[in-house]
């Protein structure tokens, strides 16, 4: 027989008699079990603490506890496993109590036979079940829509929908935030809405709120807001029409999302002269500024990741597709942002990393094809049959130049026209190839004297030379497309006819992975212990569940600032460190530093700083690799595995 179908039953009974019949009405209870038994109240608690216990049979006249007393105490130590009171007296009172209590049910000895016994031993047995999964389905349901909320209030991102008769709106908290209003002062209208709306702006809203109820389909559009009379904020809205299946009632439904930090970073940008003089104090500022937006980013993707594999509501599914979509335009935003500190310089660090190239490319493709839907664009990926799985390179800063040129392509394209990426390879030798990414449009193309323009458009912006208003978003664009490319010693072409489109080419030489680089697997098969000194709760929470998720063998303690990290490596040792660098009482790079004075446990830097002075200071002090926030777990996990692969190798 399988143990492991049987229910493990404990009997508390002091008297040896009634035991003895209990235990011969349960061979004809009908179910399998296994049975344990105890004399005392406290030696029944102490089986139940050391035993897994799926129902308890509990006499309350006991020599160490009596009465009602008994359920009382048991329930304050045993919480959470059914029980069926049995007492050898009858009292009313104590057995509507018991029930009442948490008691599966009530039995009174000598009233009660076999077939009642193993009739109400089954019961309580199903209704247990029932009551556990009810339980576990409500925490759930709980644990998704906080993480949800959690995720909406950092990403500044709420929903809204509209009754299309009255005009009356629901907005989600984070939408009340957004109008610096506490969540549910006020029932709001449209009427309400675009009163917070820039006055030059009030119009563009108006018709776009009536284009969606005229053509139904899925809109987005950028607006101005005024708050408190002086403050402009920048909302990004979006909206589509939506049939209530309950009710038949036709909908807007829709996302609002905060983006004025990011259209602040982009008009600093395109409107400040950057010079030579200056460089040095723009990379400070936003060496600051990228620590002030990657870390909160950096929870919203993981706290995303988590939340993607947990059970979800179709609603909440639309919403976090919606949500992920912006937080990848955003992390995009910020990585274009924060890399033009570095236009004035040569200061470009390469991160080169092993990852497959054809999955690159199809993920690309998958984060613009929203964007291309809304433009009425079709977007096709060629992929060259000779082109390498994988290949070694740096996997952001690709990101960055294929999706601004896609971006550019979209931008300037045609209705009802096309954008084309294609990838193909050239071989150099056998460790190198030549990538050639490409992106075509056939939109309005480019004059031929700005083509040569482009192609030094990364010089153009440091001089004071003013851009043409309309083609500053595509010179700022295509400016880091080519220092990007220029650091990775690759070169980019421009072919353009005016009125037929445009097609933007990189080459780029990349390595090949060795065949023995990595472990084998792509998760730990033995027990891996880590340990993460991360002073941000919601980084905290949510590193440790990626990680713990990824492997059953990962286990994971956290120290909340470095001073603690090294106390905790001196007294247990772990076999990989993650290390956050800006903490209160002792930062990283000193946490590090302490622990290399007697220990050569690999330590993996994380950090929101993404500058080359950053990861010097790292490797100087003898960290040994280096990983930007935000990143995707994906990225995490191939840092970890390359890190005990060398670790293995030394040994």
């Amino acid at each position: 027989m399988n143990t492991k179908q049987k229910t493990p039953i404990l009997l508390i009974e002091s008297n040896p008699l009634d035991a003895q019949t209990v235990k011969g009405f349960l061979k004809d209870a009908g179910i399998k079990y296994t049975l344990f038994q105890a004399e005392t109240f406290i030696g029944g608690i102490e089986h139940i603490q050391s035993k897994h216990i799926g129902m308890v049979l509990l006499e309350i006249n006991l020599p160490d506890s009596q009465g009602f007393k008994t359920i009382t105490e048991y329930l304050e130590r045993a919480p959470g496993v059914p029980f069926i009171v049995i007492t050898n007296s009858y009292n009313e009172i104590i057995g509507n109590q018991a029930i009442k209590a948490g008691a599966q049910d009530f039995l009174v000895k000598g009233q009660f036979d076999k077939k009642l016994f193993g009739r109400t031993l089954r019961y309580a047995l199903q209704r247990s079940k029932v009551q556990m999964k009810l339980e576990e389905t409500a925490r759930k349901l709980q644990s998704n829509k906080k993480r949800f909320l959690e995720a909406q209030e950092m990403a500044r991102f709420g929903n809204w929908e509209m009754d299309l008769v009255s005009n009356e709106m629901t907005w989600s908290d984070e939408i009340y935030r957004i109008f610096s209003l506490h969540p549910g002062s006020l029932s709001p209208t449209l009427s309400d809405y675009i009163t917070y709306v820039h006055v030059e702006d009030r119009e563009i809203i108006e018709d776009f709120f009536d284009n969606l109820i005229k053509d139904g389909e899925q809109l987005h559009l950028e607006h101005r807001i005024i708050l408190e009379c002086i403050n402009t904020h920048y909302l990004n809205i979006q909206g589509k029409i939506q049939v209530e299946e309950s009710t038949g009632r036709i909908l807007l439904v829709g996302s609002l999302q905060d983006i004025t930090e990011r259209k602040l970073s982009e008009k600093l940008i395109i409107e400040k002269n950057i010079s030579s003089k200056t460089a040095k104090v723009q990379e400070e500022v936003l060496s600051d500024l990228s620590f002030q937006i990657r870390t909160p980013l950096s929870s919203i993707v993981n706290l995303l990741f988590l939340l993607e594999n947990t059970d979800k509501s179709p609603d909440q599914g639309n919403y976090l597709n919606d949500l992920k979509t912006s937080v990848d335009d955003l992390a995009l935003s910020v990585n274009n942002l924060l890399n033009f500190s570095v236009m004035v310089t040569d200061n470009v660090k390469l991160d080169d990393e092993e990852f497959n190239i054809r999955e690159f490319l199809q993920g690309t493709k998958n984060v613009v094809a929203i964007k291309a839907e809304n433009a009425d664009l079709q977007i096709a990926l060629n992929i060259a049959e000779k082109l390498p799985k994988k290949i070694i390179s740096d996997q952001k800063k690709l990101t960055q130049i294929l999706y601004n040129l896609i971006d550019n392509a979209i931008q300037y394209g045609n209705k009802k026209g096309h954008v084309i990426i294609a990838a193909r390879a050239e071989e150099m030798d056998d460790s190198t190839v030549n990538l050639i990414l490409s992106v075509e449009d056939n939109g309005i193309g480019i004059e031929k004297d700005k083509v040569a323009q482009l192609l030094e458009a990364d010089k153009l912006l440091m001089e004071a030379t003013p851009v043409e208003e309309s083609g500053k978003k595509r010179q700022l664009g295509v400016a880091i497309v080519s220092k990007l490319t220029k650091s990775m010693k690759g070169a980019m072409a421009i072919k353009s006819q005016l009125g037929k489109g445009s097609v933007f080419t990189i080459t780029i030489p990349v390595k090949l992975p060795l065949q023995a680089k990595h472990l084998k697997g792509d998760k730990p098969l033995a027990p891996l212990k880590i340990l993460l000194v991360e002073d941000h709760f919601l980084n905290q929470m949510a590193t440790k569940k990626i990680l713990t998720n990824w492997s059953e063998f990962v286990t994971v303690d956290i120290a909340e600032n470095g001073l603690i990290g090294v106390e905790k490596y001196r007294e247990y040792g772990y076999d990989l460190i993650l290390m956050d660098i800006q903490m209160p009482i002792m930062n990283g790079l000193e946490s590090s530093k302490k622990i290399r004075e007697f220990s050569t446990v690999p330590i993996i830097a994380l950090t929101a700083n993404s500058n080359k002075q950053e990861q010097d200071k790292c490797m100087e002090i003898g960290m040994d690799d280096y990983l930007s926030k935000p990143f995707k777990p994906q990225e995490l996990f191939d840092k970890i595995m390359n890190m005990m692969a060398m670790k293995l190798i030394d040994d």
